[in-house]
């Protein structure tokens, strides 16, 4: 056995291994060779000593990666590790493993975890459907690359859930409207963003939320030459609420990048409400279902369930500090 790092002569086999033992068996979509390169090798953090290639004479029998982010407070990254059929459970991915660790400590990091700060994004399918999602929010919790690094010394450090539903048929319930009615008494409105009309992003996100991403999500909309719609709550002009922004991905998949209603107008079901219009509006912008994940103990699961969403698949995100 020998190991090896990535050069592009190993690239047909490793797709090949890659679909015949993860896309064929998982979750997980597969590659081709122009994909691949897509997803990997382009990837600005992307470096071939950290694809670790294992060979038994001349045959690739396994291959893991892992990869080192340009943002310096981030972990080391560990992303797949894969292993041929006919030689599971012979130490060879315990082995991978090793190799990739030894390659995130020579990096100068000491923590290892898997999860969606990842810059490689592993694109998944939901189950029983043809419906993807563009980013495996972490592990696929009882999947055998699991119970590797169970048995690896990792720990579960929290639990994402994976959402979905079809939209094609969504309308928005009565009872949601009826609390709208309610509202607008008092001044609460769900529109569309107008720059013209309504201020208060970063009072909301920032100030109100904490939430520098989503903060940065509607910045990145608005410097587009041409935004896309976002939904928000207001009243007398000022943003108390926001979802979006409004987008269908080649996929059919309705675009989702968070909601958040500040906490002095919360208990006025304004998360809802936004929530429903978007999946209402993403269905109008010819969306045919939602995706999206968010940890299992965040209340605004219910709002999701609450719409029709379903529980799909849950991931575990996992970590392991390297001595």
């Amino acid at each position: 056995m020998e190991f090896k790092v990535y050069q592009d002569k190993y690239l047909d086999k490793i797709v090949s291994l890659w679909n015949k033992e993860v896309a064929e068996k998982s979750i997980y979509k597969p590659f081709t060779a122009e994909s691949f390169t897509e997803k990997f090798v382009n990837n600005k953090c992307f470096d071939p000593e950290g694809f670790k290639i294992l060979f038994d004479g001349n045959e690739i029998i396994g291959f893991g990666h892992a990869i080192i982010s340009d943002v310096e407070r981030f972990p080391g990254f560990i992303t797949c590790v894969v292993v041929d059929e006919k030689y599971q459970r012979q130490g060879h991915g315990s082995n991978i493993l090793t190799e990739l660790e030894k390659y995130i400590l020579e990096k100068g990091k000491d923590v290892v975890r898997l999860y969606f700060f990842n810059p490689i994004n592993l694109e998944w399918i939901v189950p029983g459907t043809n419906a993807d999602h563009p980013n495996a929010p972490a592990i696929v919790i009882n999947s055998p690359f699991y119970f590797l690094l169970l048995a690896n010394g990792y720990k579960i450090r929290t639990q994402e859930d994976a959402f979905y539903v079809d939209i094609t048929t969504y309308r928005i319930p009565e009872k949601v409207l009826k609390r709208e009615e309610e509202n607008a008494k008092d001044g609460y409105n769900i529109t569309l963003y107008d720059p013209n009309k309504h201020h208060g992003f970063k009072e909301l996100l920032i100030d109100g939320l904490n939430n520098p991403e989503w903060y940065k999500a509607v910045q990145d909309n608005l410097s587009l030459e041409k935004p896309y719609p976002m939904l928000i709550a207001e009243k007398d002009g000022e943003i108390l609420g926001w979802t979006g922004p409004i987008r269908t991905q080649p996929s059919g998949r309705g675009y989702f990048a968070g909601i958040g209603v500040h906490p002095k107008t919360q208990g006025r079901g304004l998360g809802k409400s936004l929530f429903c219009h978007l999946c209402d509006e993403s269905r109008k912008n010819g969306a045919q279902f939602m995706t999206f994940f968010t940890g299992k103990d965040n209340p605004a699961r219910n709002i999701y369930l609450s719409a029709g969403f379903k529980i799909v698949q849950s991931f575990a995100v996992m970590e392991k500090t390297l001595k």
